[in-house]
């Protein structure tokens, strides 16, 4: 009988790309897979996939207040605790996966935990720090401690940890002590949708900058769009796209308008994720300007899977995997110096390629291939299935 998994994630499946990775890649490997997650207008509350169940549970996210967001949390937290209760009484999971944030949303899985199912906390993204930058915290303000106090006992209650990136899993260990050091699964783009050559390229005269993704105030896109009056004297052919939906979007726009920069500047909707390869395949570099240093954005290993030069913020989550003879890092926050950047790489195409092809080279031992293999060992060895051993792979740090 295939070993049951049932992944909690606050937020909408199989929309999210990451969640649906996973789910398909635990299903290949002979799990039957079922996903707790939010319900968006228009959506079934409960249908089949890939032979487990998705159920969704009646709430919506809205990027409002912080009230909004509180009440999202709790809300989303009691209903998942009372599926997941009904659900190990009446037939045990062997695994119970929950996605942060918020981090506590682990503890929906007690009675799942009690009942004999083991635990898999995925920390998506490290909570204090988003928190802090949301809102202007502190570092050793009050609110900052309950954070990292939650992020402690959320870690400890787990089995195990799976995080994104060396760099989280080292601030994991140093503040929060794990049962085990966490594992590394990082968020890397299939390379059956995000390979080189997948998409026509053909030059046209415009000089394309892209970045993507959701549009929040931490992924730093603001930072771009500052850069703009800098470079258009030397780059008149340039277009910046920013493509995504958020809550940072109005701000944005109204930042463009205020820059004149309106013609340089458009902004585009989201797309299906297979589009997206299209978009950055007509690029000439892909942007990555988070204010985060915990962050380590799939658009970044999607830019770098197409083989388009990267421009990125310093950040240690960044640099821990590509030297500067694969990224052309700037300083957070600093207009000028994305701007500085970009015009080297605009003045050197044939420095440009090289990059692109130097953090491909990297970038190949990171692929999803060997995420997906470290992503299933870790739900295999939980579940006491004994695999065939596959030759040792270095460390991801």
């Amino acid at each position: 009988m295939a070993k049951r998994v049932c992944i909690v994630r606050q937020n909408y499946f199989p929309d999210e790309d990451h969640i649906r990775k996973n789910v398909e890649a635990l299903t290949d490997a002979g799990f039957q897979v079922d996903v707790i997650c939010l319900r968006a207008p228009g959506e079934a509350a409960r249908e089949e996939y890939r032979g487990g169940t998705v159920s969704r549970l009646p709430l919506t996210h809205k990027r409002t207040s912080k009230f909004r967001y509180l009440f999202e949390y709790g809300a989303f937290f009691l209903m998942a605790f009372s599926l997941l209760a009904y659900r190990s009484i009446r037939r045990r999971y062997d695994i119970v996966e929950l996605y942060n944030v918020p981090d506590l949303i682990v503890f929906a899985a007690m009675p799942a935990k009690l009942l004999g199912s083991k635990v898999i906390f995925f920390m998506f993204e490290m909570m204090p720090e988003q928190t802090g930058d949301n809102y202007g915290l502190r570092d050793d303000s009050r609110l900052m401690r309950i954070l990292r106090w939650a992020e402690g006992i959320s870690v400890r209650f787990a089995h195990r940890v799976i995080t994104v990136s060396p760099y989280q899993r080292d601030l994991i260990v140093e503040r929060s002590r794990p049962r085990s050091e966490p594992a590394v699964v990082m968020n890397v783009p299939e390379e059956s949708i995000f390979r080189p050559g997948s998409s026509a390229y053909e030059p046209d005269g415009v000089f394309r900058v892209i970045t993507h993704g959701s549009i929040l105030k931490r992924y730093g896109i603001q930072t771009l769009i500052r850069a703009v009056p800098y470079l258009t004297d030397r780059i008149p052919e340039l277009e910046v796209t920013i493509l995504g939906d958020g809550e940072y979007r109005d701000e944005l726009e109204q930042l463009s308008t205020e820059l004149n920069v309106t013609n340089h500047v458009r902004f585009l909707d989201s797309i299906p994720h297979q589009l997206v390869p299209d978009m950055i395949a007509q690029a000439d570099i892909g942007v990555v300007p988070m204010l985060i240093m915990s962050i380590l954005p799939n658009k970044l290993f999607e830019y770098i899977a197409m083989k388009r030069p990267v421009v990125s913020s310093l950040s240690p989550s960044v640099t821990a995997l590509f030297d500067d003879n694969a990224i052309a890092y700037f300083t957070p926050d600093d207009e000028h110096d994305l701007a500085r950047r970009i015009l080297e790489l605009y003045d050197d195409p044939a420095r440009a390629e090289r990059m692109a092809q130097t953090a491909h080279d990297v970038y190949d031992r990171y692929r999803w291939e060997n995420a997906r293999r470290e992503y299933i060992g870790v739900h295999e060895e939980l579940a006491g299935i004994q695999t065939v051993a596959a030759e040792p792979k270095g460390d991801p740090a």
